[in-house]
């Protein structure tokens, strides 16, 4: 190793010189990280990629956005999933099934843009408050509190970020419909 060489220190704590990792040693590590995750169930297996997103954003791993993006993504994916342990989500999307019901939708249909009732748009509107709400919520309680700021106060700046971020891994324009 040069003298101007620094050492780094891996994640099992061994030390080695920068870029000269064994070819085969890293993939049998990923190879046995990936059969560790592929033993965890969905829940255990969504906390370790949030911390490892976390770790890649905060360690500055990937690029700001880019980090951004892999913690958006997890934690949105586990917000969606605990929707409807949402007291106020539950009870609104119960009231627009009602609503529907009363108005002879079919179960598996719905209206055409610009023919639902009045009253039915506007207790649709209060949803999807109430689920950013608790989307938001969700993000705080998981320590992302600028995150959830920026979701409810500054929707075209996250969207802004997400994409940007997005865009580091996957290229081609993805706006998930809760995010316009």
């Amino acid at each position: 190793m040069n003298a101007g060489e620094t050492m780094k220190k891996t994640r099992h704590g061994k030390s080695s010189a920068p870029d000269a990792e064994d070819p085969a040693e890293r993939e049998q590590e990923l190879r046995e990280l990936a059969r560790r995750l592929s033993d965890l169930d969905g829940d255990a297996l969504d906390a370790q990629l949030l911390v490892t997103f976390r770790e890649a954003r905060d360690t500055g791993a990937v690029p700001v956005d880019a980090g951004f993006f892999l913690v958006v993504h997890i934690l949105l994916a586990m917000a969606d999933e605990a929707l409807p342990e949402d007291a106020k989500v539950r009870e609104l999307g119960r009231e627009l099934e009602t609503m529907e019901q009363d108005y002879g939708l079919p179960e598996d249909k719905s209206w055409a843009p610009g023919e639902a009732p009045e009253e039915w748009e506007a207790l649709s509107r209060q949803y999807e408050i109430a689920c950013d709400e608790a989307r938001a919520a969700f993000f705080r309680s998981y320590g992302e509190a600028e995150m959830a700021d920026m979701f409810l106060l500054d929707r075209a700046g996250f969207i802004r970020r997400f994409e940007n971020g997005r865009n580091f891994f996957h290229g081609l324009p993805m706006l998930p419909d809760f995010l316009n």
